[in-house]
């Protein structure tokens, strides 16, 4: 095992060494100066603590066993309201750490009953004794059911943690530009006991305008043609200076904000410090995966979602037969880190959507079947945002899924496509501007000529992105049509910084400690997730013939060594010997 993975290290490093420093990424560090070259966004600022800090490893909160409030693993029978009680309890104490030990715990044991596990206090962390073989799992015996009249998107998912909106309080008084991080408002003084703001712009066709940056649309796209552009930053507020009526945020503004948006300014109240980890959530969905079907192939098995939170985190956790494992939703400086999707194909991988800022979605393994339909998505405003080393390599590729991100990183992505991109087409582009796609990998068929911009008046036409930068696009042959990008640097071959994500938080923090920790315990967990099979049986022997079965859908799942002996007594003896290494690959 040390060998190998000496192996891939000093692999990896050769092929570092070999790659060229990046152009652009010269630029942003001021090497040089070249007019032709964009300048890159600061992405840095995504995930939990605004990038600045590692998830919790310890919590400093009271536990609450949900044995203690009446769920018992392994009986087979419901834990959705034990679960539910041990929550409410944390909630009373005003936080603390609800504790899973290990076992399965049953839920959604009727199928005609079933309701989400809903958290909407801060300080709630569910907390599981690991995700891996002797953990906790939270197995889903049914979907969640679409309650009469409402829309197949509204499906309720199994844990729901939510926040809550802010009324209108105020409007920006003057332009405020991207990377400022003081504002001129209305009226402040109805801050001054908030902690985080959001600038919210509906439907502005002078916006539609300045962020489509000249591109010209389709008339099929109603809404920024005919509505206009939202958009939505949500901040943290530092100061607030109610003679001038600014405010200081903690960090900068992510894109230009004109007054003449007619920008609202709220006051959202986000929970904090909420997180789910260590968990393993089993799904159930075991259909061959139809995209739009009904809403039990699209959103019935769906695990975690966050709305409305702020420095929280859904990490070290495994969803499997899921069709969609964990969205972060209208929330500021959070992450989905180190999360495997196996078992059965579904709907999608991860999101971020609803305005959601500085979010980062990274260190993703997509191992199910047939890879997920959507991969990894940014969509629905959000912005700021950060999808980092994801691993899908059945999967179609990146999600952008329309109605007005803008301003997000694809850093280190591997798919089997470029794209598994889905929106309505009322609602597209699939990205406005500020979109880079970094040292990102394709291991499916070659495609050239790629369109970014394409001309076409039907509903499924591919990508369509506002001027996206793509630096080190590399694995099978892929070529994109020039006029639709702002900038492309060093097709088919990796550069250094091989992340962009890692080096301008490490250049911003002048550390990167939480960030090669995070790496270290990645390839730890990948080890340990398939560290040994998973319900291996031997279905049928003779002296020379042996058939032997295993439930997971596993990478590492492919290295057994069948031993077949004969005792003096005449028995077969069959022993199965399992040797699985993960080892990086370029």
């Amino acid at each position: 095992m040390h060998n190998l993975l000496w192996l891939s290290i000093s692999l990896l490093l050769a092929m570092q060494a070999g790659a060229q420093e990046a152009q652009i990424w010269k630029k942003y560090i001021g090497g040089i100066k070249d007019v032709d070259i964009p300048t890159l966004p600061n992405y840095s600022y995504a995930g939990y603590r605004l990038g600045g800090a590692a998830l919790p490893k310890v919590h400093d909160l009271d536990t609450f066993n949900v044995v203690d409030f009446g769920a018992q693993p392994n009986d087979k029978l419901s834990d959705d309201a034990a679960i539910q009680r041990a929550i409410d309890a944390a909630a009373s104490n005003r936080g603390g750490l609800v504790y899973f030990p290990p076992g399965v715990f049953d839920v959604l044991t009727n199928p005609k009953q079933t309701s989400s596990i809903t958290i909407s206090s801060s300080n709630i962390v569910l907390h599981g004794s690991g995700a891996v073989a002797g953990g906790t799992i939270i197995n889903m015996q049914n979907h969640m059911l679409l309650p009469p009249g409402e829309n197949p998107w509204d499906t309720p998912v199994l844990f729901e943690f939510r926040g809550f909106t802010g009324s209108t309080v105020t409007r920006l008084a003057q332009t405020v530009k991207r990377g400022e991080k003081i504002i001129k408002v209305v009226d402040a003084s109805g801050f001054t006991q908030k902690k985080y703001l959001r600038l919210k712009v509906d439907n502005s066709l002078l916006a539609s305008k300045d962020f489509l940056q000249g591109q010209k649309t389709r008339n099929l796209w109603k809404d920024i043609n005919e509505v206009g552009a939202d958009l939505i930053e949500y901040h943290e507020i530092e100061s607030i200076d109610l003679s001038n009526n600014t405010i200081r945020l903690k960090d900068p503004i992510i894109d230009t904000f004109k007054v003449d948006y007619d920008c609202k300014i709220d006051a959202p109240d986000l929970l904090e410090n909420c997180g789910f980890e260590r968990i393993h959530l089993q799904g159930n969905f075991l259909d061959s995966f139809v995209h739009h079907k009904n809403y039990i192939h699209d959103y019935g098995w769906h695990g975690v979602r966050m709305t409305h939170v702020a420095h929280s985190w859904i990490t070290e956790s495994r969803f499997s037969n899921v069709t969609l494992a964990a969205k972060i939703n209208g929330s500021y400086a959070s992450s989905i880190l180190k999360i495997l999707v196996d078992g059965n194909s579904g709907h999608a991988l991860t999101a971020i959507d609803g305005g959601a800022t500085r979010i980062l979605q990274g260190l993703l393994w997509d191992n199910t079947s047939k890879g997920q339909w959507h991969g990894a998505d940014i969509s629905g405003r959000a912005c700021g945002s950060v999808t980092w080393r994801v691993e899908a390599p059945n999967s179609r590729g990146v999600d952008l899924h329309a109605s007005y991100p803008r301003t997000n990183l694809v850093d280190l992505y591997e798919s089997s496509g470029i794209s598994g991109q889905g929106g309505n087409i009322k609602n597209l582009p699939h990205h406005l501007p500020g979109l880079t796609i970094w040292n990102s990998k394709r291991t499916g068929g070659q495609q050239d000529h790629i369109d970014l911009w394409p001309v076409c008046e039907s509903t499924y036409c591919g990508w369509t992105l506002v001027n996206p930068v793509i630096v080190g696009y590399h694995g099978v042959g892929t070529t994109f049509k020039q006029s639709a990008l702002n900038y492309e640097e060093s097709n088919g071959r990796k550069v250094n910084p091989t992340s962009l994500y890692e080096a301008q938080n490490e250049l911003r923090l002048e550390n990167r400690e939480w960030i090669d920790e995070a790496l270290l315990r990645w390839d730890l967990l990948k080890d340990s997730w398939y560290g040994e099979p998973t319900n291996l049986k031997v279905v049928s022997a003779s002296k020379s013939y042996v058939e032997i079965s295993w439930s997971d859908n596993s990478a590492f799942e492919d290295a057994f060594e069948v031993l077949i002996s004969e005792k003096e007594t005449n028995r077969t003896v069959i022993q199965v010997v399992t040797e699985k290494y993960h080892i990086t690959k370029d």
